[in-house]
């Protein structure tokens, strides 16, 4: 049995993680949004280039040809070089880790951060 003071505890510290997995959520929302938008036009150029059907000298000419592909290309790659997957996934490795110590405590975790008690073993 917990007494008083251990179950405010639990209570302060369950609110707290859900309110660290919320707001952590609301920022990589964002991200998606933008990683979403950015893989959206990097396709849409991507297509428009495989349709093309200009005979081009050499590769360099397709590259000047469709500039668009190029800088959409580059900056897909460089926010994913910069760890956009991070920020996309922050709330699941949060949730994952504080999963990992509350085992030793014979507790869990939602995805949403709130506290589940397991049975003693």
């Amino acid at each position: 049995m917990m007494n008083r003071e251990q179950a405010e505890d639990l209570k302060a510290f369950e609110q707290r993680l859900t309110e660290c997995v919320a707001h952590i959520k609301g920022q990589s929302r964002k991200w998606i949004a933008l990683l979403s938008m950015l893989s959206i036009c990097t396709a849409a150029f991507v297509i428009n280039w495989w349709m093309d059907s200009t005979h081009y000298e050499t590769y360099w000419d397709v590259l000047v040809a469709h500039k668009g592909m190029v800088i959409m290309t580059v900056v897909l790659f460089s926010f994913y070089v910069c760890g956009i997957l991070d920020k996309y996934t922050a709330p699941q490795i949060v949730t994952s880790r504080c999963r990992k110590v509350l085992h030793d405590y014979n507790m869990s975790c939602d995805d949403h951060g709130k506290v589940i008690l397991k049975r003693p073993r």
